[in-house]
């Protein structure tokens, strides 16, 4: 008589791996839902599992201890936004609304919820003392301005005009931010008008500059 051995079924390293990266933006999503309700200082590794429904050794399998999770969650909102921004700028041909669209990025809903509002600020002044957050702060700053200066030289402007027209528009993204999320100083709509008034400044200042060259070269 033939025995049969009945067939065990082969892991799927990549479908396992989607899972686990699966379950990591879960915990991160949660981690940025209890900071918005509790506050990042009271964040601890128990109320993210409570809050995703896991156990306490699922999180602690995918996050060392609180400050692992919390830099993973700074790493996680600059890849979220960059993304976004990458896959929005790409459909824009026009430079002054490219580069309007990203200014609104940095304003979006997503950015200003609760969770993420109370964790740019952090991310912010631990760059200060921590050398890995310092290298993710300044890369992603170091990204955002290469988009401005990027859209202001194809709107027209010469190097070094596009260079201090982008540093004024990081200066407005941090400096409306604070303005707007901790003083509660100015409206939203005030910022985004603001901030595309700077825009349409640089840039009409190009078009005028261009047409008094015109005018001069006849």
């Amino acid at each position: 008589m033939r025995v049969t051995t009945p067939e065990v079924a082969t892991p799927d390293p990549r479908r396992e791996e989607l899972q686990s990266d699966g379950m990591r933006v879960r915990l991160l999503d949660a981690t940025l839902a209890v900071v918005g309700e509790l506050g990042l200082e009271n964040l601890t590794i128990r109320k993210v599992s409570d809050y995703a429904g896991v156990s306490l050794g699922l999180v602690h399998h995918h996050f060392q201890n609180k400050s692992n999770l919390v830099y993973t969650t700074f790493v996680h909102l600059i890849r979220r936004m960059r993304d976004q921004l990458t896959r929005g700028r790409r459909g824009i041909a026009d430079p002054v609304e490219r580069m309007k669209f990203t200014a609104d990025m940095c304003f979006n809903h997503e950015v200003m919820s609760p969770g993420a509002a109370n964790v740019w600020p952090h991310m912010w002044s631990s760059s200060a003392h921590e050398v890995e957050v310092q290298r993710l702060c300044s890369a992603f700053s170091r990204r955002l301005r290469s988009n401005f200066i990027y859209d202001l030289r194809q709107a027209g402007c010469d190097p070094a005009m596009a260079r201090i027209h982008a540093i004024q528009a990081m200066a407005l993204v941090h400096g409306l931010w604070i303005e707007h999320r901790v003083a509660a100083s100015i409206s939203m709509d005030e910022v985004i008008g603001i901030f595309h008034g700077m825009i349409d400044n640089a840039t009409h200042w190009v078009w005028k500059s261009n047409l008094q060259k015109a005018a001069m070269s006849h």
